[in-house]
């Protein structure tokens, strides 16, 4: 029977990593040979030379015409040649540091660098007090001033669609949330081009720069997802473009689902990945050499009996260690995530992120995307767990830190003086790093069953809601420049009068 004594989390039972850039000090993990990865590359080169890319956005048509290309205007269809594709590969940086307004929230993407973005893109939300809804500004808000409270989370996704505000304004009210309440790496959604330029002017005016001044130093990212098989629509090609004019990232992604949208082998998916990759690579750097890319991986298998996305199961971290392969052989850095097929936060959910956050260190990914909140296959983000996301990433950042190898850490005079059959609970060194000797956990609790009974038998998930609860209690704003506040609220006003932005 479980005690109906109410523990409420204190603030001080939050304990968090400090702020830091996680660097990865794992060495990657092949999944695949040399040889074999170099026929991922052959096979990706031979299906844009011989098969094409459908590219509807007519603009970009005639920038791959201009550069040599292929191209049918009847079918929309690009082929492009090998020397178009490594051309692109030689000019796109293998490194690269994006700025929000608080310089001291910079990340690098590239070499052994990893960041961490909240989840990205979800039209409802849940909690277990208030139960799942569809998404509202409001929620935005709290996800944001989660994003921002939790170290372990280092740059923004758009953590729920405020489906309360109008489509044609929303990126507005979204944005203005964004850069008020956090001062880490905004996102950007390529949805149209007014859009697009919408938020980056916003972006721009947050670090007090020009929208020109903006494009000298990268400060922001957006994800662009092809539509395999070998298909790039309008507002995502526009987004390759007008983000490569502006200096910015893409995190080029197809969409890939083994035994649906590509062949049912991992080989073929993989194929696929790379060539529709290496397609934005080329139109990127057509547009502006040098502008920054990501090799993006979130390809996965279906389940074969419901044609469902297996997110977070093995396959997929096959397909997660090969396309880190497949990015250091670009020298591109590498776009991973954490995804689970979960419908709550539960014991499926926990295994499924924590083999892909896993997965995504083993392949060395630079970037680890929705790191915070996914359920339901991307459908729905859990305040929950979020929070139950944190622990996993921070465990990764913990495992992370270097190990001391000397003298005063070997302790072999402190192991001398407690000698045989001791114990070491009250030497002077346990006491004095109780604090901080090891790593201290979120939610995992160490308590045996009768103090668990004691404290209310709660399961993780249940011991996630007063953390999200205190961690909004204990929420405090980022300052911002008063006049660049106005401007921003200016700046929306100004552009809602005008009529905002539809969707193209």
């Amino acid at each position: 029977m479980r005690s109906e004594r109410p523990r409420r989390r204190r603030a001080a039972d939050i304990v968090q990593m400090p702020w830091a850039q996680l660097v990865n000090p794992l060495p990657p993990t092949p999944l695949i040979s040399e040889d074999e990865v170099e026929e991922i590359h052959e096979a990706a080169l031979t299906l844009l030379e011989t098969v094409g890319v459908r590219c509807a956005f007519h603009e970009a048509r005639q920038v791959f015409a201009n550069a040599g290309a292929l191209v049918d205007e009847g079918e929309q269809r690009v082929r492009l040649g090998r020397d178009i594709v490594m051309a692109g590969l030689a000019t796109a940086p293998a490194e690269i540091t994006l700025s929000p307004r608080n310089l001291a929230h910079a990340v690098r993407l590239g070499g052994r660098h990893l960041a961490t973005a909240a989840v990205l893109g979800p039209p409802n939300c849940t909690d277990l007090i208030r139960g799942r809804r569809t998404g509202t500004l409001s929620d935005l808000q709290e996800l944001l001033k989660l994003t921002q409270y939790f170290n372990v989370v280092q740059m923004n996704g758009w953590p729920v669609e405020p489906l309360d505000v109008e489509v044609r304004h929303r990126h507005l009210e979204a944005t203005r949330a964004m850069l008020t309440l956090t001062d880490k790496v905004p996102y950007v959604f390529c949805q149209s081009r007014q859009r697009i330029e919408d938020v980056l002017a916003m972006c721009a005016m947050a670090r007090g720069e020009t929208l020109e001044q903006f494009a000298s130093r990268p400060g922001v990212f957006s994800i662009i997802n092809t539509n395999t098989p070998l298909q790039y629509d309008v507002p995502m090609t526009v987004g390759v473009m007008d983000m490569a004019r502006h200096g910015q990232p893409v995190l080029l992604t197809p969409f890939i689902m083994a035994g649906a949208s590509t062949p049912a082998t991992i080989a073929a998916a993989m194929a696929l990945n790379t060539a529709e990759i290496l397609f934005g690579v080329a139109l990127s750097q057509l547009v502006r050499a040098g502008a920054p890319v990501l090799y993006g991986c979130a390809a996965m298998n279906v389940d074969m009996k419901t044609g469902a996305p297996a997110y977070g199961l093995a396959d997929m971290q096959r397909c997660t260690l090969i396309g880190g392969q497949m990015a250091r052989r670009y020298r591109l850095p590498m776009r991973s995530s954490n995804f689970s097929a979960s419908n709550i936060p539960d014991f499926a959910s926990g295994y499924e992120s924590a083999n892909a956050c896993f997965a995504a260190a083993s392949a060395g990914a630079n970037l680890l995307m929705h790191a915070a909140g996914w359920v339901e296959g991307g459908l729905c983000t859990s305040y929950e767990k979020f929070v139950l996301d944190c622990e996993v990433v921070q465990s990764l950042a913990q495992m992370f830190q270097p190990v001391a190898v000397d003298p005063l850490h070997l302790a072999l005079d402190e192991i001398a003086e407690v000698g045989p059959g001791g114990h070491f609970f009250g030497t002077q060194r346990t006491i004095s790093t109780v604090e901080q000797a090891f790593y201290r956990p979120l939610v995992s609790s160490t308590q045996n069953y009768g103090a668990w009974l004691e404290a209310g038998a709660k399961s993780a998930a249940e011991r996630a809601t007063p953390i999200w609860q205190e961690a909004l209690s204990q929420y405090v704003e980022p300052a911002m420049d008063p006049a660049i506040c106005e401007a921003l609220h200016a700046f929306v006003a100004r552009r809602k009068e005008q009529g905002g932005a539809p969707l193209d």
